[in-house]
């Protein structure tokens, strides 16, 4: 599952183990800086890979601040 809301993306997902009989469910929620044209939001799946386009709106601000990391 894929969802948009608020400025967040949402990745959910289930994986089984049939060997095991066990299921794992993995969730990961995104949150971008920048306004994002969410009417042209795409997604595609192909061999374990799942890709998710987020186009950006022409002129939006970038909110939020760098972290210096150190080394």
């Amino acid at each position: 599952m894929v969802s948009w809301d608020d400025d967040i993306l949402n990745i959910a997902g289930e994986t089984e183990d049939e060997d095991r009989g066990q299921r794992r469910t993995y969730h990961r929620r995104f949150r971008f800086p920048r306004e994002v044209d969410d009417e042209n939001i795409a997604a595609e799946y192909n061999s374990g890979i799942l890709e998710i386009r987020l186009p950006i709106m022409t002129g939006s601000p970038v909110s939020g601040k760098e972290i210096e990391v150190q080394t």
